[in-house]
């Protein structure tokens, strides 16, 4: 085999490789955002048929409640004359998870339309450590699926950053 021909074979090699790396590799967007349905929901108005169910948002950093804001997830970049699947209307907390069909809304696509960070080491701007922890209580019973975790109707979700116990 001559010089062009190991440099062909070496080509044709990496080049299936790539391709089958990014066809194998399907949950990846390449957004860097999960793939979660619900983010890419915009909904126009109330109308017509669709789900609308609600879980209520807590998260408390230190002892301290912080605000969840109001308009989270209206009229914002990705959907600039609507209502994301998940969004707010005030500032008390209580999401409000619509879309034009069941679908599973996980908590972290909130904290993605809010533009901050959730999972099992980070809140907001705050990092799990030796000294703190990120923890998550759903209806009161302490939960570790974090940002995976489905919400449902009526759901009360309570996300701490405290000192490790």
């Amino acid at each position: 085999m001559d010089q062009a021909q190991v440099f062909l074979a070496a080509g044709l090699i990496c080049t299936i490789a790539f391709a089958g790396f990014v066809l194998l590799d399907s949950d990846s967007k390449t957004d860097g955002l999960p793939d979660w349905e619900v983010l890419d929901v915009c909904l126009a108005d109330h109308s017509g048929s669709i789900s609308h169910i609600h879980a209520t948002l807590s998260v408390t950093i230190n002892g301290n409640n912080i605000l969840i804001p109001d308009d989270v997830g209206l009229t914002d970049e990705v959907c600039p004359d609507g209502m994301r699947g998940v969004h707010t209307h005030d500032g008390t907390g209580r999401l409000h998870i619509e879309t034009p069909g069941a679908m599973d809304a996980p908590v972290g696509a909130f904290f993605v339309i809010w533009g901050e960070q959730f999972d099992d080491t980070h809140i907001l701007n705050k990092v799990a450590n030796d000294d703190n922890e990120v923890v998550m209580f759903v209806n009161g019973q302490q939960n570790s699926d974090y940002e995976n975790y489905v919400m449902k109707d009526g759901d009360v979700i309570e996300i701490e950053y405290r000192a490790r116990q």
